[in-house]
């Protein structure tokens, strides 16, 4: 079993058949830290003598013996193969572990390079850049004044706000921005007409005024 990572838990283990490598993540950006490829030779030994014997078959008695003495030897000691993963796996560990800084505040393990921030002790969600947290204040800042300054141009003056809007032509179907004419076919987007007996307008499709009760 492998010793416990002294720096970060959060780690993916990438070794194979022919070697040992794990990859450390930082707990706040994910950055991925990967050690160097360790070759497993035991792996590698027995795999040539093993091809070895393959190829040349029993030509070569002490090949074969060779052979199966190395995969006896694999199958045999469990125990010694996991004892070479441990210690490459220490390995691993002092290899990468500078680039990890343990943050009291929170308790994660950040990267030192991007999450950290060294004037303080503390990782950068605990204690931001200073000039990030300006930069950021800026931009909150700036926003909000667009949306102040927005606030006071008259955006309303160019539109028909007397017309009841609609978003589609009714003889054509073609999108509108409101008005009283369709700018694709020219019809009226307006269809209300006049009772005849109060003046007033009446909608598509009524049969009735609402406003004097007289048919349309």
């Amino acid at each position: 079993m492998a010793a416990p990572v002294v720096f970060t838990s959060n780690y993916s283990d990438q070794s194979n058949d022919n070697g040992f490598q794990w990859e450390f993540r930082c707990e706040r950006c994910t950055t991925v830290h990967r050690s160097a490829f360790q070759q497993n030779y035991l792996s590698r030994g027995r795999g040539v003598l093993r091809s070895m014997r393959d190829l040349l078959g029993d030509r070569i008695p002490l090949l074969h013996k060779a052979s199966s003495a190395a995969d006896s030897f694999s199958n045999s000691w469990g125990a010694s193969a996991s004892s070479i993963k441990d210690a490459a796996f220490a390995k691993a560990v002092d290899e990468v572990a500078h680039e990890f800084r343990l943050c009291a505040g929170c308790g994660s393990w950040t990267c030192a390079r991007i999450c950290w921030n060294d004037h303080v002790g503390q990782c950068v969600n605990c204690s931001p850049q200073v000039g990030h947290q300006i930069a950021q204040a800026q931009a909150v800042a700036r926003g909000a004044q667009i949306h102040q300054a927005a606030q006071r141009q008259e955006w309303a003056g160019q539109h028909d706000l007397g017309t009841p809007a609609r978003v589609a032509c009714p003889t054509c179907a073609a999108a509108t921005d409101g008005g009283r004419f369709c700018p694709s076919c020219g019809s009226a987007l307006d269809i209300r007409v006049d009772c005849h007996g109060c003046g007033s307008q009446v909608g598509p499709g009524a049969l009735f005024c609402s406003n004097c009760g007289r048919p349309r």
